[in-house]
């Protein structure tokens, strides 16, 4: 949707990312106009902010999918502006990842439990 928005009409993607449930491959005129009338700005997260965000939650007991983590993702990454000193709500949805999928990404993405980059205690990731 994020392309259509930049062309103004809708148009075909070729977009490869870990939200499998973010990637479609064309946005709908019915989709576009509505998304035109009541959105008012897309933005856009890397698959490593969205791994984060789902190790993040996992570490709450929160098993989200990528797709569902993005939001968060953009929250956690400072790209949601004006937010300092509100309250924010951040809808987490969709719990459609598998256990082997969940062990792929973090091998993708290695993260602690916490979030952050593992380190090896000599402060390299690993």
């Amino acid at each position: 949707m994020y392309q259509s928005f930049q062309h103004g009409c809708p148009v075909a993607m070729a977009v490869s990312t870990i939200a499998t449930g973010l990637q479609p491959p064309f946005s709908g005129a019915n989709t576009y106009q509505h998304c035109r009338q009541f959105v008012d700005a897309i933005l856009l997260v890397s698959d490593s902010e969205i791994a984060s965000s789902m190790w993040r939650l996992h570490a709450v007991g929160v098993h989200a999918e990528p797709s569902g983590a993005a939001a968060l993702a953009a929250l956690l990454s400072g790209k949601v502006p004006d937010v300092s000193g509100k309250s924010v709500v951040v809808v987490v949805s969709g719990g459609n990842v598998t256990a082997e999928e969940l062990q792929k990404l973090r091998q993708e993405f290695p993260e602690s439990r916490d979030g952050r980059k593992q380190s090896d205690g000599n402060g390299n990731g690993v």
